[in-house]
């Protein structure tokens, strides 16, 4: 590692990250993103560049190709119709109108557009899997992405389109679009006609080389963006919630032998004993755990929290997992290996999402599940005869409802969960004359997991809502409110009363749990 003056280099295998104050610029490609790299790098500020190393190894490629062409033979996408017109050979110039004609055929997209940081996210995977030399592409495509991406230009993806099968065909058509100087495309969060955009940046309309559209439009990138941003959310939203469970732990008094850990050595899934663990240390300084006349066991979603946050934990891991291999993956087709002089042509399937379709339903379902445990735990907070609190943590209750309806909120974003949990992965339709006879619906399972998702922060802010209130009406054995929390507790409330305070009396509460569900989001909760 090398220090200078604003920045800092990072060699990581054979690639090296400069990292400075303004920019992030990264050589291309890249071979071993994580998703917190990736993330990183989709950024608005990182910079990327092509070197001339590796764009010399793009443009051999694709010569190599043009000879094939040229030979006489016959490769899919390149001088052949696509999908079920695979048979259907073509020459001279109409290998160029070929790929114009596959972005405008398969741009039937429409609104609602995916989040600029997914868009932008897919740009950057677009980038650095077509520089890796496998694709056919030529440089001065690179080249143009980059300087799109270097100048916060992102396209417009359609949310609906993808089946996860020859990749996302429809939402990546929309970036050929944007190459054509047709349609509209984000620019530094506005939507900008995309003429516009190619004269302020001086990019001519790109002249699509044979393959260069299939290229763009073949792959898992769109899929892979969308669920790395879901998936490292609901990592940091599964890390807050063990922090609850614990506060929890605390406000009934429940027993913490349920986390003993000789216990979980004896079933030692990874989540298990990872969920054990970080109650175990979040409970450390209690005085309020184990105490007299409560129940020798607690209910199962506090007894049972480490197998059951556990085995919800493993399942994001394991589609995390998934992810990290798609974002390292080229997944466009067909592919050009060196073969002496020349290439050697695999036309095959990478471009299928059905690994990345199991993961994310499994996770979404795993999510819907999560929700539904946090939902239990919020009812035995309410619930007085649970809680040993006053019913729904209300002062002057009768009078005041105090967090009676919030839970109402959770029961129907709970339902909600639920029917989106269903799975895509098994509801593969035929097209093109079934020549693509099954699909994976790997971004509909995407989108789908993020609403989950996005419906667990919300029910996520409620428990936090309602958490904090219990801390304020739990009394220690004298009588005093608050004195015999954890540290980890106490850090919680404290933050949490900064910018929400204690329900005394019935109030509008929408704007409490947009608050907290934003903080949720933003990493206001995710501290050390």
């Amino acid at each position: 590692m090398k220090r200078f003056p604003g920045v800092l280099f990072l060699r990581k295998n054979d690639m090296v990250f400069v990292y400075s104050r303004f920019t992030i610029m990264h050589n291309i490609p890249i071979r071993n993103l994580t998703i917190a790299d990736f993330i990183g790098m989709s950024g608005p500020k990182t910079r990327l560049y092509l070197e001339k190393s590796a764009g010399s190894k793009i443009n051999r490629v694709a010569s190599s190709l043009q000879k094939l062409i040229g030979a006489g033979k016959i490769i899919y996408g390149v001088n052949t119709g696509v999908g079920d017109l695979c048979d259907v050979t073509l020459q001279g110039k109409d290998l160029y109108r070929l790929q114009e004609n596959i972005i405008l055929s398969h741009a039937c997209g429409s609104s609602p557009y995916l989040e600029e940081r997914v868009s932008r996210g897919a740009l950057f995977l677009i980038i650095n899997s077509r520089s890796k030399g496998f694709s056919g592409v030529t440089a001065e495509l690179i080249r143009k992405l980059v300087i799109l991406f270097n100048n916060n230009v992102s396209p417009l993806l359609p949310v609906r389109g993808s089946l996860g099968a020859s990749g996302d065909l429809i939402p990546m058509a929309h970036l050929g679009l944007l190459l054509l100087g047709q349609g509209s495309a984000m620019m530094n969060g506005k939507i900008v006609p995309t003429k516009k955009i190619l004269h302020r940046l001086r990019i001519s309309n790109h002249v699509l080389q044979p393959k260069e559209a299939l290229s763009l439009i073949n792959g898992t990138d769109v899929t892979t963006a969308q669920a790395a941003f879901t998936l490292e959310k609901a990592k940091k939203l599964l890390f807050l919630s063990a922090r609850l469970t614990a506060v929890i732990f605390e406000v009934l008094g429940a027993s913490k032998k349920s986390l003993d850990s000789d216990l979980h050595s004896l079933k030692p899934h990874v989540g298990q004993v990872a969920i054990a663990r970080l109650l175990r240390k979040f409970l450390h300084g209690s005085r309020r755990c184990d105490r007299p006349n409560k129940k020798i066991q607690a209910s199962y979603v506090i007894r049972c929290a480490p197998q059951i946050d556990g085995a919800i934990w493993e399942q994001i891991e394991k589609a995390r997992d998934v992810a990290e291999v798609e974002l390292n993956s080229v997944t466009d087709n067909p592919l050009f290996f060196p073969s002496g002089a020349g290439v050697r042509v695999a036309s095959g399937g990478n471009f299928h999402a059905q690994n990345l379709a199991f993961s994310l339903d499994s996770a979404g379902i795993a999510l819907a599940a999560f929700g539904k445990v946090v939902e239990r735990r919020i009812e035995r907070l309410l619930n007085s005869s649970l809680s040993g609190l006053p019913p729904f943590l209300a002062h002057d209750f009768g009078l005041n409802s105090g967090l009676m309806i919030p839970q109402y909120l959770v029961a129907a974003l709970v339902a909600e969960n639920l029917v989106l949990a269903h799975p895509a992965s098994i509801q593969s339709l035929p097209v093109s004359a079934n020549q693509e006879d099954f699909v994976s619906m790997a971004m509909t399972a995407a989108t789908k997991a993020e609403k989950i998702l996005e419906n667990c922060e919300k029910i996520l802010a409620v428990e936090i809502l309602t958490a904090i209130q219990a801390m304020d009406m739990a009394k220690d054995a004298n009588g005093r409110v608050f004195s015999d929390f954890s540290p980890a507790a106490k850090t919680l409330h404290r933050k949490t009363r900064a910018i929400v305070s204690e329900l005394k009396n019935d109030r509008w509460l929408s704007k409490d749990i947009e608050v907290l569900t934003e903080s949720i989001q933003n990493g206001y909760f995710h501290y050390d």
